[in-house]
């Protein structure tokens, strides 16, 4: 049986799910590379990374934006959307260029 879902419903879940799996990363700056701010989970490892100059972000491909997609079957600009959502609502990000960052 195929479950459907409509589009507000699919986002908010996506949404949840981002919270509760990457809501809480920690800001961190370099002073090597004064323009960018890096987001590391629990054990420290780099998940995202702005840079305030120019409002890009990068969100690491298989520990965040892979998972989005394979989970929820979505495709890579959907994701991007979602993402800008989540990034403008969680971190206070409002009109970044979102991302994925491979390797």
């Amino acid at each position: 049986m195929d479950i459907i879902v409509d589009r507000p419903q699919l986002v908010r879940t996506v949404l949840l799910y981002l919270n509760i799996n990457f809501g809480d990363l920690t800001p961190k700056k370099d002073k090597d590379q004064p323009n960018l701010v890096f987001y590391l989970n629990d054990n420290n490892q780099d998940l995202m990374e702005y840079d305030e100059k120019t409002e890009d972000i990068w969100i690491d491909y298989n520990q965040i934006w892979s998972k989005i997609e394979s989970l929820f079957s979505l495709n890579y600009f959907e994701v991007q959307s979602i993402m800008s959502i989540w990034l403008k609502d969680t971190y206070k990000l409002e009109g970044v260029k979102c991302e994925a960052q491979w390797g």
